[in-house]
């Protein structure tokens, strides 16, 4: 995977991880709060998208690729994002580091991962199969 699709996967990532918090988050935040218990369902188009694009790869290379993505994306939104708001509206740093930001993260997150663990296991015999000619 090219270096700016790796950016621009981990951008569409962090969106997602901040659409995410809009959509679980109480309604204490008016028309931009959700409250939705099944928020972490975004979360399964978003990781299985990314692990096709990413099967695609040696083995090797999409592991790694996989790995920066998913890190890169939860750092520009769990961390980068929350912080710039913080700094730039005047908020309380409760607004970056209390629990529920940090559960809506964690379970998008698992949902997410475990749905990238799985179309990744499932493209794998196809892409090893289409390698040895078969």
């Amino acid at each position: 995977m090219r270096p700016i699709s790796r950016i621009c996967s981990a951008l569409l990532l962090a969106a997602s991880i901040h659409l995410d918090w809009h959509l679980s988050r109480a309604h204490d935040h008016g028309r931009l709060s959700g409250n939705w218990p099944l928020h972490w369902l975004i979360a399964l188009p978003i990781f299985a998208g990314l692990a096709l694009r990413l099967s695609r790869e040696p083995v090797a290379v999409r592991w790694r690729d996989s790995a920066w993505v998913i890190l890169g994306g939860f750092l520009a939104g769990q961390v980068l994002e929350p912080l710039f708001e913080v700094l730039t509206d005047g908020g309380g740093w409760d607004w970056m580091l209390h629990g529920p930001r940090w559960i809506a993260c964690a379970e998008f997150l698992a949902a997410g991962c475990l749905t990238h663990l799985l179309v990744m296991a499932w493209r794998a015999p196809a892409i090893e199969g289409s390698a040895d000619g078969g």
